[in-house]
């Protein structure tokens, strides 16, 4: 027996090869008769698709084969046509198809809930993602325009991948040593900026050593500027040299 039709939730019907099974009758017997059925209502002015739904189905060979799907009403109108034991088993036999079919719209409805939200869902995730590779690009480019140090493009680009994508990357920042700009280390030892340049130019002291170069904006500007900062090292020889 063909599994029941279940169409949508708002009209539930039973395919006419069911049916002829249920009244142990030739499917094509049962066609002929709804064909007369259809014409007598449509010659009338009803509306046949509320009893009988014209539609197809494929056999074994792979034909195209002519069917109806039969309403509740459909089935009504069938039973009226038999009298006697045939047609009590008959309605027996479809109340019951059309009260499993009522059982069972529930669970579909509820399955094409959830496959929505699942749907909604992935999507969301997709446009997030989307939003994330958009912004790692962002990050990339301004990586590229930007004058840094090794190390501080490792840290702007870790920072920038924490600020995007939520991770905690505290455990890969590279370890930097402390590190002073010229006024800084001026006001330690008592003499001006420009002096500890000097110094520094003079004895060769601007190299990885005694700190690192690194890409500031400068004060009467928004233009960057380059300049040293000196590490511990590199405070301490300025410092002797400086007295």
């Amino acid at each position: 027996m063909e599994k029941l039709q279940v169409k949508n939730t708002e009209i539930q019907t039973i395919d006419s090869r069911e049916v002829a099974e249920m009244l142990e009758m030739r499917h094509a017997d049962i066609l002929r008769k709804v064909d007369q059925y259809v014409e007598v209502l449509l010659n009338a002015k009803l509306r046949s698709v509320d009893y009988f739904i014209e539609a197809t189905y494929k056999d074994k060979s792979g034909k195209t084969n002519k069917s109806y799907l039969f309403t509740k009403m459909g089935c009504e109108f069938i039973a009226n046509k038999f009298t006697g034991e045939k047609g009590i088993l008959f309605t027996a036999k479809y109340v019951k198809r059309f009260n499993e079919m009522q059982q069972v719209i529930p669970q579909i409805v509820n399955e094409l809930e959830k496959t929505k939200l699942e749907i909604q869902k992935t999507r969301a995730e997709a446009m997030a993602l989307n939003a994330k590779n958009r912004a790692f690009k962002t990050l990339m480019q301004s990586l590229d325009n930007k004058k840094l140090s090794p190390v501080a493009m490792q840290v702007f680009g870790l920072k920038g991948l924490e600020g995007i994508f939520g991770v905690d990357v505290g455990n890969y920042l590279p370890e930097t040593e402390k590190t002073y700009s010229a006024e800084e280390v001026g006001k330690m030892l008592g003499i001006s900026a420009n002096m500890v340049g000097r110094i520094a130019n003079k004895n060769g002291l601007k190299v990885p050593r005694y700190g690192k170069f690194v890409a500031n904006k400068a004060k009467d500007c928004d233009k960057e500027v380059e300049s040293f900062r000196y590490n511990e090292t590199g405070v301490k020889i300025l410092q002797e040299l400086a007295w």
